[in-house]
């Protein structure tokens, strides 16, 4: 519509006309969203599936080192992790280096990330009511 003049829009929009509850348009547009939904979900599960496999492979080929072979970074280099512990440790170095986005994740992922919750107390007296508004009781 972004080609139509002002007077065309206004035109188009008034030719729109709502679909009224128990219109078999209703159903059918209800449904095609519905299925285009489902598939997307279906792909957004293929893509976390897929990664998760991915980050389970090892770098190389050959027997894999886990987490609990490294005794230090710098030997890490050199060893054949998974995918996911080759990022871990990229991370942390660069934690190491001053960079606060991935000591951010890093904290983040070992389940300490500060709570986004902030609690209100929003309880109601009379008497805090009273006072609010200069009533006297």
């Amino acid at each position: 519509m972004s080609h139509m003049t002002e007077e065309g829009k206004k035109r188009a929009v008034a030719n729109l006309k709502p679909l009224r509850k128990g219109d078999p348009r209703c159903n059918e547009l209800r449904e095609k969203g519905y299925e285009t939904r489902m598939k997307k979900q279906a792909e957004r599960k293929k893509i976390k599936d897929d990664l998760d496999t991915l980050l389970k492979v090892a770098l190389r080929k050959g027997d894999i080192s886990t987490a609990d072979d490294i005794l230090n970074l710098e030997e890490a280099q050199d060893m054949n992790v998974p995918v996911q512990t080759a990022i871990n440790i990229a991370m942390i170095k660069r934690a190491l280096m001053g960079d606060v986005q991935a000591a951010q994740y890093l904290r983040d992922t070992v389940g300490e990330k500060p709570s986004d919750k902030v609690e209100v107390d929003q309880s109601l007296t009379i008497e805090s009511w009273a006072k609010s508004h200069n009533v006297k009781l």
